[in-house]
């Protein structure tokens, strides 16, 4: 360990080593309990003589690692493709027999298709050519998940999004009423802050906490860009995520939570827009 012989704090335990090549001339601080051994050139030699610690000390990196991955990656959680049912599932029989019979081919289904204007996805039994376009939840976006500097994790978008195009699904636990306040009496007592629920009826709740997909990251905003929409494919509630206007590759995708306050002081919004009303 090179030193200066006039600054340090042991003069008296100095100890002068010169290089066998006598290119190296440097001061050493060496213990008391080795005092009058003669330099070690060898490295090992070295690191054997360096002093031991008062006290044996576990060092443990447990706590430094989950420090680390609380920002580098949000909190664990089952991604589905699909919701899972916690009540029985129900189909809508007109939604079933609807069918567009005015979209013959070559149409493909635009604003004038009686189906879109009714949420409601084309189906086999539909007269459109497979160009049609009112099948929204056969291919998503491409997502990323990023890291905010006021509203935790949140989603951006991956590619160019048109106005009006389908995102993403919103997946979870499909849970009714009864269920789902006994989800929010358990937040309560967790003081859990994070709200992944959606409401579509009150036997339809879609409880994304412990399992979803990457819609559970987009973040409220005041003036969104992103709106969810409540559709019947092939009987099927299913909820969408459609675009409200042109959305740029890396640009936050957020919606309205439209958020009912169930426990605690109302949530605080920085979402940032002009109209922002402070709170969720």
């Amino acid at each position: 360990m090179p030193a200066c012989a006039q600054c340090s704090l042991h003069q008296n335990r100095m100890a002068e080593s010169v290089d066998p090549s006598k290119l190296m001339k440097s001061w050493s601080i060496w213990p008391s309990t080795i005092e009058g051994a003669g330099p070690a050139y060898d490295i090992e030699e070295a690191f054997r003589r360096l002093p031991l610690p008062y006290a044996d000390q576990e060092f443990n990196i447990d706590p430094i690692k989950e420090e680390l991955e609380s920002v580098t990656k949000p909190p664990p959680y089952v991604h589905l493709k699909h919701n899972v049912y916690f009540v029985k599932k129900k189909c809508d029989g007109d939604a079933i027999e609807a069918k567009c019979s005015d979209c013959d081919p070559p149409l493909t289904c635009q604003i004038r298709c009686s189906c879109r204007s009714v949420s409601i996805s084309c189906s086999q039994a539909c007269k459109c050519s497979n160009k049609c376009t009112n099948r929204p939840f056969r291919r998503e976006k491409r997502i990323g998940v990023v890291k905010t500097q006021h509203c935790g994790w949140g989603a951006i978008a991956l590619e160019t999004i048109e106005e009006g195009d389908f995102v993403i699904e919103f997946v979870g636990e499909v849970i009714d009423g009864a269920r789902c306040e006994e989800r929010l009496q358990d937040m309560r007592q967790r003081r859990d802050k994070n709200f992944y629920m959606c409401k579509v009826n009150n036997n339809f709740i879609i409880d994304a906490t412990f399992r979803g997909n990457d819609c559970r990251f987009f973040n409220h905003s005041c003036r969104p860009n992103c709106q969810l929409e409540n559709w019947q494919v092939s009987g099927k509630t299913r909820l969408g995520v459609f675009s409200l206007q042109g959305i740029r590759v890396g640009e936050p995708l957020t919606y309205n939570y439209s958020f009912e306050q169930h426990f605690g002081p109302q949530t605080e919004c920085f979402c940032g827009a002009e109209n922002c009303r402070g709170k969720l």
